[in-house]
């Protein structure tokens, strides 16, 4: 069998196989660990603020834990679905760069904070904590 021959099939494959991974739906691939999601933290006079990028997760789906020392972040985010057009099937994945699954984040604080008065609200996406620090 020539060279030209064996090539002409291996890219025919290939091209089978592209086909095929086309028509999957990766909505429930997720790595072991999870995702962590992007967080902007910043240390005033009297608190620290943490910002989480935790858009499309419910609120009952997030696990804020304060300890002295660190705050860990963590839940669950269901995999966005499209819901608009139910008359027409997805033909193929374009692009797929929404994380979705377990995830989880830990931020070790430079100083001990107060538990009792910690505060959080969600808001157009962000998950805002504020931690006032423990008075020495």
């Amino acid at each position: 069998m020539s060279r030209k021959v064996r090539l002409t099939r291996m890219i025919g494959r290939t091209s089978d196989v592209a086909q095929d991974l086309s028509k999957l739906h990766f909505s429930g691939f997720q790595s072991a660990q999870g995702w962590s999601p992007e967080i902007n933290v910043y240390r005033y006079d009297d608190r620290i603020e943490i910002w989480a990028d935790l858009a499309g997760v419910e609120k009952t789906n997030i696990d804020v834990d304060v300890l002295p020392d660190r705050v860990r972040i963590s839940g669950d985010r269901k995999p966005p679905l499209p819901t608009r057009d139910t008359s027409s099937q997805c033909r193929q994945v374009l692009a797929m760069e929404i994380e979705s699954g377990r995830f989880g984040r830990e931020i070790v604080l430079p100083v001990e904070v107060d538990r009792n008065r910690v505060t959080a609200k969600q808001e157009n996406g962000l998950l805002w904590i504020v931690l006032p620090i423990a008075e020495a």
